[in-house]
């Protein structure tokens, strides 16, 4: 082990004699770490393993697990609160309910230290200040001084960033002080969620999935502003399956326009229209392929037909004639500088002009969007390569591939009651995983998902049947 790390700085740092407080609620181990470090942290492989576990407790009685683990080739010493965990429990009697305490290693306030097995050398501090398993700060050795991550979601919201101090001060400074040395440095902001301001999104939610079981998917179906099912390409009357006679019956992008439809009606007394949803808002050079193929089918629709339905939703929620060009309803910021891949670590381009993000981001996205802008939902419009769409001997095409926006669906990103971190999806008229949905985009490779804005509101009256 390095020389700098066998010294035992912890002699320079006095007991704490209470626990810190902290914004996050993150029970505090930094005086049970100081009495621990020499033993635990400074010492090497044999004698770690010669410590039993143990349990301690801080100056207010909170418990903490410091165990052992080892790996092929690093071997990791956690310090992890004990939270309450509420179990049924069966017995002679019956079933009763009671609290057990658990020791969860990635959850809020677990802590863990990474070192080489071989040379027994830091590799990493690790800390985790949410409730959220996948959003925490990354610490490494750097020279005589340390940097940190912030970690979300596999996403690097910061890279790096040095701290200017040893890097064994991390190993017993409490989250209150860690924060207190990165509150200019790290984007703090996308990390801590208001509970309170998710009430929209709920009730939409809600709403929307009370009325799923009354909805069917056909292809190319949508209500127009009076409620009665037309075309969405010619506005023609669409008939429906006999199937579905009863059913709503919607297609991918009229289904979204069903979810915001709901939130037009109590203002406007009316649905949307169809006409203006079809305004091209993309436009590609005329001698290119895609310029061609935009003349000949819309490879852009799905994206306009979204783009146009969130300012549209603006413009009657501001009482205002608002044109997309004009609303600034896309999602065009990239708050992350590199991604954690299978491969190592990539930078991140973020937003593409007119394609959107790659669908490996979002769930990273999701979390800042949902901390940050809490009363929004998003519409997601699809772009994908359409290798079969139509005869491309007749078109002239030869084997060039398609890049096409045919589909849509709407996100909810929120935080439930308990703080955890959740993505609702409604697509082509029904409930769907986010990870599937995205797992599915992310095979083809090459896939886009370009997102707009649309705030919520607890007033939510989408259409429930059908007018003749």
């Amino acid at each position: 082990m390095k020389k700098i790390f066998c010294l035992l700085l912890i002699a320079f740092f006095p007991l704490c004699v209470f626990a810190q407080y902290n914004n996050f609620g993150v029970k505090d181990s930094s005086e049970i770490r100081k009495e621990i470090a020499a033993q635990w942290f400074f010492a090497d492989l044999d004698s770690i393993r010669q410590n039993n576990n143990q349990i301690r407790k801080n100056t207010v009685g909170e418990s903490f697990y410091i165990s052992l683990e080892e790996y092929e080739n690093v071997f990791m010493v956690y310090v992890v609160p004990q939270v309450k965990s509420r179990v049924d429990v069966y017995d002679a009697t019956g079933m009763h309910t009671s609290e057990e305490g658990v020791y969860p290693v990635e959850g809020q306030g677990a802590w863990l230290l990474c070192r080489d097995k071989k040379s027994g050398d830091p590799l990493y501090v690790r800390y985790y200040f949410t409730n959220t398993p996948q959003v925490y700060l990354e610490f490494h050795p750097y020279k005589n001084s340390c940097t940190v991550d912030l970690m979300i979601f596999g996403c690097f919201a910061s890279k790096g960033v040095p701290l200017g101090i040893p890097f064994e001060r991390v190993l017993t400074l409490s989250f209150s002080e860690l924060q207190q040395m990165t509150n200019r440095k790290l984007p703090w902001k996308y990390t801590n969620p208001d509970l309170s301001r998710y009430d929209g999104s709920k009730v939409m939610m809600q709403t929307i999935r009370q009325n799923l079981k009354k909805i069917a998917f056909e292809e190319g179906a949508m209500y127009n502003e009076y409620g009665k099912s037309v075309s969405v390409f010619t506005g023609n009357p669409h008939i429906c399956d006999k199937a579905n006679s009863e059913k709503l019956v919607l297609s991918s992008c009229g289904f979204v326009k069903w979810v915001v439809d709901g939130l037009v009606y109590p203002v406007a007394g009316s649905y949307l229209k169809r006409e203006p949803l079809l305004t091209e808002t993309v436009h590609y050079k005329e001698n290119g392929l895609q310029g061609t193929l935009q003349e000949k089918r819309r490879t852009s629709f799905s994206l306009d037909f979204t783009r146009n339905l969130a300012a549209a939703d603006l413009s009657v929620r501001m009482g205002k004639t608002y044109l997309y060009k004009d609303s600034a309803v896309d999602v065009n910021f990239s708050p992350f500088s590199a991604v954690k891949t299978k491969n190592g670590i990539v930078n991140l381009a973020g937003y593409f002009k007119d394609s959107g993000y790659k669908p490996e981001v979002l769930k990273a996205l999701f979390y800042v969007l949902a901390v940050s802008d809490p009363q929004y939902c998003y519409l997601g419009a699809f772009r994908q390569t359409d290798r079969n769409a139509f005869d491309r001997k007749k078109a002239g095409e030869g084997n060039a591939e398609i890049k096409v926006f045919n589909e849509a669906c709407v996100f909810f990103p929120y935080f439930d009651t308990n703080g955890q971190f959740k993505i609702a999806v409604f697509y082509d008229g029904q409930e769907v995983g986010f990870d599937e949905i995205i797992g599915n985009l992310v095979k083809t490779g090459d896939s886009f998902v370009h997102l707009t804005r649309v705030k919520t509101n607890t007033v939510y009256y989408p259409q429930e049947k059908l007018y003749e």
